[in-house]
């Protein structure tokens, strides 16, 4: 587990970086309006993936330790089918939707439409494809279609065509690069499924309703939960489009992406630690729960630390990357980071929420955390502008996580936030 959290660590930190350099190249290149408009959708399509996904993709990490250690091998087949064929049509459908919405209802010709709605399915995809790939405990290379080829395909397409339009780029080539960026991932991510063989294909054997009716009652409750998550990281870049501007949207993503690399270590603890955990809480091992949780909160604290700190203080010249306008934004990017430090601090509580069989509990308290900070933003926003929807932004990511993790220590007994390091101590 240390070996494969290393590599997630670093592969999230080419992912961060990369995406940086890309913004900034689409901020400096493509003009204020484009990186706000493009900064909306990718908050969109984010904020749409795990509708679509219905939870699959964390069901499958939750049951597969199950029916392996039950020997119910059939099974294994089984969910995985169902998820990539569920998932896929919905996120097909929703797809249609958003191409549909952009073309009818903003007035975006076709091309940007089908290439933004194309990108929802591949996002999908890719996402389940991982999930599959992590169940399986290789969480090493789960990662990499994600945090490395979509990365590198998306700068390389963006820097070629700056080269071919002499340092400009048009919102169709961005959305565009980015639609292929996935279809690079998808088809990496697939190689993997295949050669390994993960998935068996064979159809002969038929999902009984009782299973699906099983996977779909822990899926609605991940799925509440992670919308929820997906909002309340997403909401500011989406609200500020509609209620503000677009400058204003580009203006609070390049603060939100930048603040978000304080908490990419525990963004990596959390998708490598969901197998061990599961496998734990079969045998009924708490103590092995808790050093988990311990180690994974150790990981995280170690690394968000100096890259809060580095952050902080270089908050002007960060921004400035993105334009000389965004110079007043340096109060807000500080706001944040200290935000994204309690965030860190209060460990991966939702991971073992949703592993432990807590999952209602956890969609619940999302479900009205989130509607609490969609009402915030939009009345903050439309009194006190975009510093009133920062705070709203930064109360509401150091919040549902100090909530969560007070749940899992009187229903668990499992303490996740940075006071858990003290387990070490007694080492």
């Amino acid at each position: 587990m240390k070996f494969a959290a290393i590599f997630v660590l670093f592969a999230n930190a080419f992912s961060a970086g990369m995406m940086f350099l890309i913004s900034l190249l689409i901020s400096r290149y493509g003009g204020k309006e484009i990186f706000g408009f493009f900064s909306v959708i990718l908050g969109l399509i984010v904020a749409a993936t795990p509708v679509a996904t219905f939870g699959m993709d964390a069901a499958i990490v939750r049951f597969l330790p199950v029916y392996r250690s039950e020997g119910r091998g059939s099974l294994v087949g089984r969910i995985q089918r169902f998820v990539l064929f569920f998932s896929g049509s919905i996120s097909l459908l929703g797809g249609l939707g958003l191409a549909v919405l952009l073309v009818n209802f903003r007035g975006y010709d076709w091309g940007i439409g089908i290439s933004t709605g194309v990108c929802l399915p591949l996002s999908v995809v890719l996402v389940v494809s991982q999930g599959i790939i992590r169940a399986n405990e290789n969480v090493s290379i789960a990662v990499m279609p994600e945090a490395i080829v979509r990365p590198l395909i998306f700068s390389i397409c963006i820097s070629v065509f700056l080269f071919a339009r002499m340092e400009t780029v048009s919102l169709l080539s961005i959305v565009f690069s980015y639609a292929v960026a996935l279809i690079f991932s998808n088809f990496f991510a697939f190689i993997v499924i295949i050669k390994k063989r993960y998935v068996d294909w064979n159809f002969e054997s038929r999902i009984g309703v009782k299973d699906i009716r099983l996977w779909l009652n822990v899926g609605a409750s991940v799925v509440f939960s992670n919308i929820s998550i997906s909002l309340i990281n997403q909401s500011p870049v989406i609200i500020a489009g509609i209620v503000l501007s677009a400058f204003d949207a580009g203006e609070i993503g390049a603060v939100s992406r930048l603040a978000m690399l304080v908490s990419f270590a525990l963004t990596a603890v959390n998708s490598i630690i969901t197998p061990f955990l599961s496998r734990a809480i079969i045998v009924g091992d708490k103590m092995e729960v808790q050093s988990i949780v311990t180690r994974a909160m150790a990981f995280s604290m170690f690394i968000a630390a100096p890259v809060c700190i580095v952050l902080y203080l270089f908050s002007p010249v960060l921004l400035s990357a993105f334009g000389a306008d965004y110079l007043k934004a340096v109060p807000f990017l500080r706001i944040m980071l200290c935000a994204y430090v309690v965030h860190v601090a209060a460990g991966p509580s939702i991971s073992l929420l949703n592993i432990s069989g807590l999952h209602k509990v956890t969609s619940r308290i999302m479900m009205l955390w989130t509607c609490l900070v969609l009402c915030g933003l939009l009345i903050s926003m439309t009194v006190y502008g975009i510093s009133g929807g920062v705070l709203v932004a930064a109360i509401s990511t150091a919040g549902y996580p100090l909530l969560l993790a007070v749940i899992c220590y009187k229903a668990l007994g499992i303490d996740t936030t940075i006071f858990s390091l003290r387990f070490l101590l007694q080492r």
